[in-house]
């Protein structure tokens, strides 16, 4: 039953979910009438759209780097980022743990146990994931009154999930406290993450959020034939849209990086803000296709980002460490 219940939650229930988000979007861009001469790709908005994701991943790759060094790891920025990027391709695979376990894996030698490696990793991953539900909650008011929809308790409740690494850094403390308390003052301790450090994650990976809310609104440009305004009003809308729609992608742990969840909640909220500004029937294949090829665009740009890292920077070895010096005392 249990191999059986592995099976299901693995790989049938995603099939069938994917499946039927396929046959979704099959249905909204099956129609002739989209590629009559509504879409056009223009890669002078495509290609910049790409490039803002890749800074806005590796503003997320600095803090896991800045949490590596406060435990006293002894890893180059260069080395760091390499492994942060490759490892984000462990999301590509079922369940969300591969990409902790990548990163423990090439981070192995740098002078802290992977234990550390491995609290720090859980800690930059759940910041970012935070600072995206805490920016789209707190953007959500702003919409549009067309958008009233989603600005009630329907999104909502992703809002508890900010809270989560502050609500990490307390329970490692209360776990460490209740081992001194059973084994005594030498109890081996859990790696600590300070407080202030997840509350200055919190708004350095705002910052990432904001990057990949303008990618978003490059890539609707780079795919239609009119340009669709650069206002202040429209940004926070889409930094909100496309947070929201990627923390549902993350919190679906049995779809791989989201897939299919993340692009339904992306076009159905973009579908609204584009209807701000063309008709409904024009606005609902748009959104389907951006979101489509935003999720392309990004993967093609980390996969090109995490190649050329993988083959020209330094890795995380014994490399990295200061050398060991060894004092015979005399006799």
């Amino acid at each position: 039953m249990r191999r059986a219940a592995q099976l299901f939650w693995k790989v049938i229930l995603p099939a069938l979910i994917l499946g039927a988000i396929s046959w979704y979007f099959y249905d909204k861009l099956r129609k002739p009438e989209l590629w009559a001469g509504s879409i056009h790709l223009r890669f002078e908005w495509l290609i910049p759209s790409a490039i803002l994701y890749v800074i806005s991943q590796a503003v997320w790759g600095v803090f896991s780097i800045m949490l590596l060094h406060d435990q006293g790891a002894r890893i180059s920025w260069a080395a760091g980022m390499r492994a942060y990027f490759v490892s984000q391709f462990g999301k590509y695979l079922p369940g969300k743990v591969w990409v902790l376990v990548l990163r423990v894996r090439m981070l192995g030698n740098i002078g802290i146990s992977k234990t550390a490696v491995g609290i720090t990793a859980t800690y930059e991953a759940l910041t970012s994931m935070a600072a995206g539900v805490l920016i789209g909650v707190l953007l959500l008011p702003f919409l549009a009154a067309e958008q009233m929809n989603v600005r009630g308790t329907s999104v909502y409740w992703v809002a508890p999930f900010a809270l989560m690494p502050v609500a990490m850094v307390g329970l490692n403390r209360f776990v460490n406290r209740v081992n001194r308390w059973r084994k005594g003052p030498g109890a081996a301790q859990l790696p600590r993450v300070k407080l202030h450090m997840v509350l200055f994650g919190l708004l350095q990976a705002s910052v990432g959020w904001v990057l990949l809310g303008l990618s978003l609104w490059m890539c609707v440009n780079g795919l239609h034939d009119e340009n669709w305004a650069f206002t202040g009003e429209r940004v926070v809308h889409l930094v909100a849209i496309n947070a929201i729609a990627y923390v549902i992608g993350f919190l679906a742990v049995m779809m791989p990086a989201g897939g299919g969840i993340r692009e339904i909640a992306l076009q159905s909220l973009l579908t609204l803000e584009l209807a701000l500004t063309m008709p409904r029937e024009s606005a609902e294949p748009l959104a389907a296709v951006t979101a489509i090829v935003l999720r392309l665009l990004w993967t093609v740009a980390e996969l090109l980002t995490a190649g050329a890292l993988y083959h020209l920077a330094p890795s995380a070895d014994v490399g990295d460490l200061p050398p060991v010096v060894v004092e015979i005392p005399n006799e």
